[in-house]
């Protein structure tokens, strides 16, 4: 299967291994099915888990991206992209707290 080599952001603070550190050994890796997010270039992307192609890294379906309008069409990244996607990119979705009101 072919999938690109994306330049994910860093996860910062969101980050699912950071977050399991000390309870990583729970928290199963990803499996075909699984649906999985990353960040990129400041956007919240889901995927969906095609495979695995290590113990680290998953191919993966972009199956949503968080943007909307002219940001959208700058990505070079789109739903249907297949993708490999290493572990310690992913994250949790940020919730934006202006809707929190």
């Amino acid at each position: 299967m072919s999938a690109r080599q994306i330049q994910w952001d860093t996860p910062q603070q969101e980050s699912v291994r950071e977050h399991y550190d000390d309870l990583y050994f729970l928290k199963k890796a990803p499996e075909a099915g699984s649906i999985i997010t990353t960040r990129y270039k400041g956007h919240d992307v889901r995927l969906k888990v095609l495979e695995r192609a290590d113990g680290k890294t998953s191919i993966a379906e972009v199956i949503g991206i968080g943007a909307s309008g002219p940001d959208e069409q700058t990505l070079d990244l789109g739903k249907g992209d297949t993708v490999l996607v290493p572990d310690d990119k992913r994250a949790f979705v940020v919730n934006d707290d202006e809707d929190d009101d």
